[in-house]
């Protein structure tokens, strides 16, 4: 359990009585017997698509709050893999056992990018449990109506009709921008579908997305999102991609469904937005976040609790490496050790006065030191100046962030 008697946990690591176990969150192992006795912890667990909230409460105190930044990457890591899997077909390369007739997705199949959120939530919520003696874990549940999303006054019929009603989607574009360029105004030559927001940049397919340009303009606009195109009233016609909705939707029912493996159907609780947003507003007063969300959810209905000035950011990241085989033919298997002037990847280090991660070592010469939240180049510098300030653990990188209480709480409750 935790514990505010700092001047023992010193006194017993002096002593030799503990020893440590974690340095973020700092931890430490009794070697001395001890009772058995914990109170309870509850978990509540506020899923996202970008970033999930986790925290632990006991004794009506928030003991533990954790971001999980979950990786967005996917979609674009399994696109790559496709391009090197097809330029391999173009030559000469070693042999692959066959794959084809192994391909039937099994029950409860989730798309990657969908299955790599769940499994880094189910693991935050893990390190927890090994943290705590964590007795219940609550999570919140829930579906978006996604056309309410999109139109407020949608109502009845128009649920099953829908803005393609009795339309092709070329024809519907053609009327809608009065066959006309969007961006010029030409019209009386032949025009082109183009996406508002490029599919290189995350844009749906959907016609909400779609205009028409003539092939200059086509040209002229490239990979640009119209309002970088110099057009914001085209721009603002584009309506929010529902990507992140419906992640959300499907990863929430996969979450229970694997805390119910892994922890026991009894210890987990389904929560609902409406539950959380009232204690969020009417118990607690605090404003709209991933963390005060996970707090709301945690806590019982009446019950209040003020949330830490501490928030540990864990950030996901990469196993693996794509190239496991060079040379011209694929003939030579990519070797490189684990520990290089004994430095790992994605340490978080401190050098020059910045802080950041190792993104990339050589065998002479610098290292690479990246940016934790956005993973950009922050410098290259030599690891004999490289400070370590913590390992990578469960596959994150946990840092921690200190939060003015100010900025946490709101200036009244409703």
């Amino acid at each position: 359990m935790p514990t505010h008697r700092h001047h023992k946990v010193w006194y017993w690591l002096r002593t030799g009585r503990a020893e440590v176990v974690r340095r973020e969150p700092f931890t430490i192992r009794l070697k001395c017997a001890t009772a058995e006795y914990t109170q309870a912890v509850t978990v509540g667990v506020d899923t996202g698509s970008q970033i999930a909230g986790v925290v632990a409460i006991a004794n009506e105190e928030v003991v533990y709050q954790a971001e999980v930044h979950l990786c967005t990457d996917i979609s674009g890591k399994l696109l790559q893999r496709r391009q090197y899997r097809r330029n391999r077909r173009s030559r000469k390369t070693r042999y692959r056992a066959m794959r084809f007739a192994n391909r039937r997705r099994s029950r409860g199949w989730l798309p990657p990018s969908v299955r790599s959120k769940a499994e880094a939530t189910l693991k935050a919520v893990v390190f927890v449990a090994s943290l705590l003696p964590v007795s219940r874990i609550k999570v919140e549940v829930g579906s978006f109506d996604t056309q309410k999303m999109q139109d407020p006054d949608i109502a009845g019929i128009h649920y099953q009709q829908g803005q393609l009603q009795g339309y092709l989607v070329r024809e519907y574009v053609l009327q809608k921008w009065q066959r006309r360029c969007s961006y010029c105004g030409a019209s009386g030559l032949p025009l082109q579908l183009e996406h508002i927001v490029p599919n290189a940049r995350g844009g749906s397919d959907r016609v909400t997305n779609l205009a028409l340009a003539c092939e200059p303009c086509n040209r002229r606009k490239g990979k640009q999102t119209a309002k970088e195109f110099g057009y914001p009233a085209i721009q603002a016609q584009a309506k929010v991609p529902l990507r992140d909705a419906a992640h959300v939707s499907s990863l929430k029912t996969a979450l229970v469904t694997q805390l119910q493996e892994r922890f026991g159907a009894e210890r987990i609780a389904i929560t609902y937005g409406y539950e959380t947003k009232y204690k969020r507003n009417q118990a607690l007063g605090l404003p709209k976040s991933h963390i005060n969300d996970a707090v709301a959810i945690a806590c019982e209905i009446g019950e209040v609790v003020d949330p830490l000035l501490i928030v540990y950011q864990m950030h996901c990241i990469a196993r693996g490496n794509y190239q496991l085989y060079n040379g011209k033919r694929s003939e030579h298997k990519v070797w490189a050790p684990k520990k290089l002037h004994g430095w790992k990847l994605y340490e978080l280090v401190e050098a020059k006065g910045v802080v950041g991660y190792i993104g990339g070592r050589r065998v002479k010469g610098s290292f690479v030191m990246k940016d934790v939240t956005t993973g950009k180049t922050l410098v290259e510098v030599t690891p004999r100046k490289l400070i370590r300030l913590a390992r990578p653990c469960r596959g994150c990188v946990i840092t921690k962030q200190e939060m003015p209480r100010e900025e946490e709480r709101a200036s009244s409750p409703v």
